[in-house]
């Protein structure tokens, strides 16, 4: 049976936050054998993340060919019904099935490990080890639910991922490499073990190594970086090159025993690069006048102390001056509760019947605090709104920093202008995108820090970008092609396509049919793949209890996300 006329079988490998920008002269200088094969011999090309670049919202748009408009993901985070608060999401809170049930409802066999927005898993005709946001070994993290006591038979150990701010103080980053390296290996011990075991149509894995070490080690390789230390940079400047070396070795068995009826697909949700300065969006809002303290005499003092410079992000840079780093979770704990409730100004202060705006989520999203959809909104739908929205966004292109002088906001988009759907209602009204994204909306606390634009004194040095990497290989994919203008949301139709399965209508992305070789005979698409369209019918965002999502905030705060 040829490639041509055979049902194809597909095997996808994510590097997280990988990006052509270090790929290519890395794999030019002879450090990516690997990767420089597929380059020469594949097809390849940047891939467009969602707006903003984030992992929840990515890897959901990867996997259901999805903008967040219809599948409701659209950060870490999303806002409690008839509150202020905010809860993590998970794999239950996306509205769209993922093209691991759709293959699975097909009957093809199916093997997910590691991929982020898997947890808590979901049944499969197969075999899946949730991602991102699980919490830790100690939950129900895989299906069937034995296959984690197997894997630990088999392999000996597993880690989910290593913590990239063990490496955000100088006695961890040693032992954060150490556990890095052994993550990977692990991983591709415990893919090669579920592969042979299983024999999928489909397997997949991701790494997510290449976005921690980027997070935490791009100061030690980028000389231009504000905290950059030569002397230090003699021992780490080449960590980030040295782990994308360690898994394009790994690669390479990979690439060794593909058939000829198996395409190899390489890709990232996001690109990376340096990040120099946080945005506190909130602290932007208060001084344009459109958030509000309330006049209460504690919120009042709490507002004093915190103009004065008391401030999560002040106490927790004195923590790590004094080696008590461990303790950031005490003080940075997010949405005003415990010590932060006690302590700091939080959103328990804001007057929100004289708020028209406030921020949540990453990068740079905001929410017009809209009359009927917010608990205490106080502006009108309609002509109300369309005014407050338009004069935010104009005000926000003449954010400068105070320092450069320089505009610190590139873009600023109406939220109809990227998303549409179902769940568009839930997306942030505006979406503003910082300058070169060295910049970038705190997430953390609503109120982190007591400035509007504010230099990284420690921690994560280097952040995510709007281009991600797509690298093609085998008997049905041309050769020394470089696309342009592929998506995210193009690669689960181009992997229905391939496996010889119908693409849904309801899928936002197309075909990369400029990556097939002209041998491979195209499936002709039905409307119907497994799926209604009936979002109702699909995810649960109720299914984690209140000390499960507790687990899950910690985790996704460990690894220097908003939780």
């Amino acid at each position: 049976m040829t490639r041509e006329n055979s049902p194809g079988k597909t095997l996808v490998v994510g590097l997280d936050g990988a990006t052509f920008d270090l790929i290519k002269p890395w794999a030019q200088s002879g450090y990516l054998p690997v990767l420089s094969k597929l380059l020469a011999e594949g097809t390849h090309g940047d891939l467009a993340s969602t707006t903003p670049p984030m992992t929840a919202p990515a890897w959901t748009s990867f996997a259901t060919g999805c903008n967040p408009g219809k599948h409701r993901l659209y950060d870490w985070i999303a806002r409690e019904p008839d509150s202020y608060r905010f809860t993590p999401v998970t794999a239950l809170d996306g509205k769209v099935p993922p093209i691991y049930s759709l293959l699975s409802n097909y009957g093809r066999k199916v093997v997910a490990l590691n991929v982020p927005m898997t947890y808590p898993p979901v049944p499969v005709n197969g075999v899946m080890v949730s991602g991102m946001p699980t919490p830790s070994t100690d939950v129900r993290f895989t299906y069937p639910e034995e296959t984690y006591r197997e894997i630990l038979d088999a392999v000996g150990d597993y880690i989910l991922y290593p913590d990239p701010g063990e490496a955000y103080s100088d006695s961890g980053v040693d032992d954060f490499l150490e556990r890095l390296y052994r993550s990977a290996d692990l991983r591709m011990q415990t893919f090669a073990y579920l592969r042979q075991r299983e024999n999928p149509d489909f397997a997949m894995m991701v790494f997510n190594g290449t976005d921690t070490v980027s997070h935490a080690m791009w100061k030690y390789m980028d000389q231009t970086h504000p905290l950059h230390d030569p002397a230090k940079s003699g021992k780490y400047g080449n960590a980030i090159r040295d782990y994308y070396r360690h898994v394009d070795g790994l690669l390479g068995g990979l690439v060794e025993s593909l058939d000829q009826q198996t395409t190899l697909i390489v890709m990232s949700d996001h690109g990376f690069g340096p990040f120099h300065k946080f945005i506190h969006v909130n602290n932007w809002l208060i001084r344009e006048g459109f958030m509000t303290i309330n006049g209460r005499p504690v919120s009042q003092l709490k507002k004093s102390a915190f103009q004065a410079g008391f401030s999560p992000m002040n106490v927790y840079n004195q923590l790590m001056r004094f080696g008590f780093g461990r303790l950031k979770r005490e003080v940075v704990r997010g949405q005003g509760q415990g010590l932060m409730k006690a302590l700091f100004l939080s959103f328990e202060d804001v007057d929100w019947r004289r708020t028209v705006a406030y921020s949540l989520g990453n990068v740079g999203q905001i929410y017009i605090n809209v009359a009927g959809r917010e608990p205490q909104g106080s502006v009108q739908p309609g002509a109300e709104y369309d005014r407050v929205r338009s004069q935010i966004m104009a005000r926000l292109l003449d954010l400068r920093d105070p320092e450069t002088g320089e505009n610190v906001v590139a873009a600023v988009y109406r939220r109809e202008e990227l998303y549409e759907g179902d769940y568009l209602e839930m997306a942030p009204d505006i979406v503003f995108m910082p300058t070169r994204l060295e910049y970038f909306g705190f997430g953390e606390y609503e109120f982190g820090s007591h400035k509007i634009i504010e230099a990284m004194e420690r921690g994560i040095s280097g952040t995510h970008r709007m281009n991600g990497i797509f690298l093609a290989y085998g008997a049905a994919i041309r050769r020394g092609v470089e696309l342009e203008g592929s998506s995210l949301v193009d690669l689960a139709p181009t992997i229905l396509h391939l496996m010889g399965l119908p693409v849904p209508n309801y899928m936002d992305g197309r075909i990369l049919e400029e990556a097939l070789a002209p041998t491979f005979q195209p499936v002709v698409a039905l409307e119907d793949a497994g799926w209604t369209g009936d979002s109702a019918a699909y995810g649960n965002g109720d299914g984690l209890t209140d000390e499960q999502k507790r687990i899950v905030a910690e985790r996704l705060r460990g690894l220097g996300y908003v939780g």
